[in-house]
């Protein structure tokens, strides 16, 4: 067995171990990522990427409160999200629960890329599981501009391979559009209030806030 993700494997199982004990953690994660997917819908194409991140950031979270050394590190490092222990993943998700997660975007058809990451995959109606290239061999598809994974082939992965899949409800996003929230314009407004804008601020809403998004995207 190639000894590369040996430890990436068994930190998974630890903190599966520690997941599956600690409902109180749990189910805060689940909520708060309830809460983002509906809050921020990410059919409005701004939010697929603040919800991304975000995730990062609460996945940091729930791995810290379970009594882990992690740290984010996506801000620095091209592939990799976060280190905990000395050991570096990748995050991806999918909130629709179904098609292709991309694993490496590639700059052209031509290009020469792998994937070679430790990644933990966040997917509605499934859970959470952890996968890497050895685990995966023959289930990573190249489609020219990027390398992609299908939840299918998820899924047929843990049913024999269940030591690394944490079987907890992820929400899905809803299927029509609840909230027309973006972070860019919760930004503008943290910015003026915290500058104490009197005039400027009196020119946003939330009401022309939708509008706007409806007349772009919709």
């Amino acid at each position: 067995m190639n000894k590369k993700f040996s430890q990436h494997r068994e930190w998974f199982k630890n903190f599966k171990i520690k997941f599956e004990k600690n409902g109180e953690v749990a189910n805060e994660f689940v909520c708060a990522i309830d809460k983002l997917v509906v809050e921020y819908d990410t059919a409005i194409y701004e939010n697929r990427f603040v919800v991304g991140g975000a995730v990062e950031f609460l996945f940091l979270a729930l791995v810290r409160a379970l009594g882990f050394n992690a740290k984010h590190i996506g801000t620095s490092e091209k592939r990799g999200d976060f280190e905990v222990e000395g050991l570096k993943f990748s995050l991806k998700t999918s909130f629709t629960g179904k098609g292709e997660i991309r694993l490496i975007n590639k700059l052209g058809r031509d290009v020469n890329v792998t994937w070679d990451e430790a990644t933990i995959f966040i997917i509605s109606g499934l859970g959470i599981i952890y996968a890497d290239p050895d685990l995966l061999t023959n289930r990573v598809l190249d489609k020219g501009d990027a390398l992609v994974v299908s939840v299918e082939n998820l899924k047929r992965f843990i049913e024999k391979q269940d030591d690394f899949w944490i079987k907890v409800q992820i929400p899905y996003k809803p299927n029509a559009v609840i909230s027309y929230r973006i972070a860019s314009f919760d930004i503008a407004i943290a910015i003026l209030e915290e500058t104490k804008s009197k005039i400027l601020i009196k020119f946003l809403s939330k009401n022309n806030l939708r509008c706007s998004i409806l007349r772009l995207h919709f």
